[in-house]
């Protein structure tokens, strides 16, 4: 007969002690998925109100707060590129009553042009469901006389820096997308940072900005009543709303730009909660009537699961990690 060390007799108590611990852990969070959501859920939006971002996040609010007879409270914290939104989250209860929709912009863009952010987003923030996605379109002030992506390429290099162009903000997916123009087309333009999409567009059609990428569906309205001009969309095809506007592919091949959003929960979040977030929030977009009411908004939905968000989100900030490279983009 095998002798037990002392050793061992001290470490079996300890070792039935942590399986229960794991045991006990598990079966809270289990109760907690359960239980969610049992008071008002708080989802934040990166973006200013009236942007795609806030839009989306106000449809989903609205359909979560009826299926799950909750308050489902949307804020609007823009500013700093969605910095604010994004370290708000990161700080926030890991317990699914805090969320944030967020893009691209603080989540795979700034994370590869600035350091020392307050929060680390691959580390702090989980990825739960995408939402959807859209394509930018290049505007112009009429006054301009740009028509044309070639227009506003031609200006650009017989007057470098002399042109300006608006963004939601620095190393945001509206940036960026110039940025790739402009080391394809081989032209400057003076960037002007906003703090958000909408308040960018603005300046355009009040003259102080000359050009911006912008989402399609809040520039439609404008584009229709002639005080914005479509000069190329940033897409691989044409857009469904601007069947008549040509890409800026057309112009220069392999330009693709745009920016998607989904929902994410701060990091500890119990699995169980997400996969009920996920499972509902996917439902919702996935349905045939989101998808048309989305659509006319310009936003293309989604609501891949958590897993294959995850892969895209990780893919995503690689590969703007390479087109911030390539194109020497810096924080500023």
């Amino acid at each position: 007969m095998r002798a037990h060390s002392p050793l061992s007799k001290l470490l079996k108590p300890a070792l039935v002690l942590l399986a229960c611990a794991s045991l006990g852990v598990a079966a809270q969070a289990q109760t907690a998925a359960a239980a969610y959501p049992s008071k008002p859920v708080h989802i934040t939006v990166a973006n200013t109100p009236g942007s795609s971002p806030d839009v989306l996040a106000r449809y989903l609010g609205q359909r979560l707060s009826e299926q799950w007879k909750q308050p489902v409270v949307v804020d609007n914290r823009a500013g700093a590129a969605g910095i604010l939104a994004a370290d708000g989250l990161a700080k926030a209860q890991p317990d699914g009553y805090s969320l944030l929709v967020g893009a691209d912009g603080p989540i795979t863009i700034l994370p590869n042009i600035q350091a020392g952010l307050p929060y680390d987003a691959r580390r702090d923030l989980v990825p739960v469901v995408s939402l959807g996605q859209i394509d930018f379109v290049l505007v112009a002030n009429p006054k301009t006389g740009f028509r044309t992506v070639a227009d506003f390429v031609h200006a650009a290099k017989a007057r470098p820096g002399h042109i300006n162009y608006a963004s939601a903000g620095n190393g945001s997916p509206q940036q960026l997308s110039m940025e790739l123009l402009k080391q394809k087309a081989g032209i400057y333009v003076t960037h002007i940072p906003y703090r958000g999409g909408p308040l960018g567009m603005q300046d355009v059609i009040a003259g102080q900005v000359d050009v911006m990428f912008i989402a399609v569906g809040p520039a439609l309205p404008h584009i229709r009543s002639g005080r914005l001009v479509a000069l190329g969309t940033s897409g691989e095809k044409r857009h469904a709303l601007l069947p008549e506007v040509p890409t800026v592919a057309e112009s220069y091949k392999g330009y693709r730009s745009g920016t998607w959003f989904g929902l994410f929960a701060p990091a500890r979040t119990p699995q169980p909660v997400l996969d009920a977030i996920a499972s509902e929030a996917g439902r919702i977009v996935q349905a045939p009537a989101a998808r048309a009411e989305l659509a006319a908004q310009g936003i293309e939905a989604t609501g891949y699961p958590q897993r294959q968000f995850q892969t895209q989100v990780s893919a995503e900030y690689e590969r703007y990690a390479q087109i911030v490279k390539a194109v020497g983009i810096k924080a500023e």
